[in-house]
């Protein structure tokens, strides 16, 4: 069948853009046709508190050319949805995750609906927000409403739908989990453990504690820069954490804070946005990936963590347990406790946890899948694989 996607596409780089690309590279392969609507502009620049909004995509990523949606411009609106018209999909999915873009996904689909069959699936990053937007529930509700279908990534973001719209027809509502990103090149060996940290010119023989992503205030960054000193006391310089992400904001707060941490010469901030092909490395490198999330529903990242066997270290937030079980695939911490996070890591180390925690995650990420995801669609959207052959 012919499905729409309405989102942000390259240049546009972040993992909304990357999800979209391996999303559409799934339907693909199960033999349907993608429309991508992307935008011609995301943010306004006094609005967006990261370096660059545009920057590299992996050539293997899908880069669409019909760009003409920009969430302030109402007459972009009106032609982004005469270019779904005129596409005639049989369902239109759209990642939501923040209020900013409701209002212009509500014209679009209000549009839709109004004079053709298109079917609107909403795949649901978030419904309540990490951060606080003027009108955010009225917005989120107001674009939510339009929906036909909608995919929860974990029980939390489904619970949260409920709360917004308590009216929804439970039937029209599929769990699916947020599946892993492979950012190998196809066709291209993957990098060995030493090859990767030799690349980004790190220690070979270190433990590599790893945080990656952009590095916002619910990220909880702080406390694992907080942790550095305990950790530095317990394994001196044979372990490293790297920070590596776009700082959402003034970078020096966080200089700042691994400079009084005690443990400043084992934390490395990499401030900027990774391209995708230099993603993996990290990944391969690292030994343990940890997420000290203040708030959370689910994390893209785990989901990169589990693609390359990592086990994950994160707080008990939101729908973050429904996918890190403690004490199999990594340990659950209470938020914003840094002792509690040395803790965590230290005994990862010391109980030599690496192997039978990696050998838990090759199992469970099979059911992180995207064929799952591209299945919710297809039921959402009204029809099987066998319709896009």
């Amino acid at each position: 069948m012919k499905l729409a996607f309405l989102g942000p596409a390259p240049p546009f780089r972040g993992g909304i853009v990357t999800y979209y690309g391996m999303l559409a590279r799934a339907l693909k392969a199960r033999g349907h046709e993608v429309f991508w609507a992307s935008f011609r502009k995301q943010y306004p620049r006094f609005l967006f508190p990261g370096t660059e909004q545009e920057g590299r995509t992996a050539a293997w990523l899908d880069h669409p050319d019909h760009p003409r949606f920009v969430a302030w411009s109402p007459w972009s609106w009106w032609r982004t949805y005469r270019d779904l018209k005129r596409a005639s999909p049989r369902a239109l999915v759209i990642k939501y995750w923040i209020p900013f873009f409701a209002p212009g996904f509500f014209a679009v689909t209000w549009l839709l609906r109004r004079d053709t069959g298109v079917r609107v699936v909403y795949l649901l990053d978030n419904v309540i927000p990490h951060e606080k937007y003027p009108l955010g529930m009225f917005l989120t509700r107001l674009a939510l409403r339009q929906g036909h279908g909608y995919i929860a990534q974990s029980a939390q973001v489904r619970r949260d739908l409920f709360t917004v719209l308590p009216g929804t027809d439970p039937a029209a509502v599929v769990d699916a989990p947020h599946p892993v990103y492979d950012f190998g090149e196809p066709g291209r060996p993957r990098k060995t453990r030493a090859e990767a940290r030799k690349a980004l010119g790190l220690e070979a023989a270190a433990h590599l504690v790893l945080f990656f992503g952009f590095i916002k205030p619910y990220k909880g960054v702080v406390h694992l820069i907080d942790a550095a000193g305990p950790l530095r006391r317990e394994f001196g310089r044979d372990l490293e954490i790297l920070i590596v992400g776009d700082v959402y904001g003034e970078k020096q707060p966080y200089l700042d804070r691994i400079a009084a941490s005690g443990g400043s010469d084992v934390v490395r901030l990499v401030d900027g946005f990774v391209p995708d092909e230099i993603v993996e490395d990290y990944f391969v490198a690292a030994d343990l990936v940890v997420l000290p999330y203040v708030s959370a529903t689910q994390s893209g990242i785990v989901q990169i963590a589990y693609n390359y066997d990592l086990p994950v270290v994160t707080t008990a937030v939101g729908g973050l347990p429904e996918v890190v079980e403690d004490g199999r695939t990594g340990f659950l911490v209470p938020p914003g406790d840094s002792a509690a996070l040395a803790a965590a890591i230290t005994r990862f180390f010391r109980e030599e946890k690496a192997a039978a925690f990696a050998g838990a995650v090759a199992a469970q990420k099979k059911k992180y899948s995207w064929d799952a995801m591209a299945e919710a669609i297809e039921g959402l959207a009204g029809g099987g694989r066998e319709e896009g052959r």
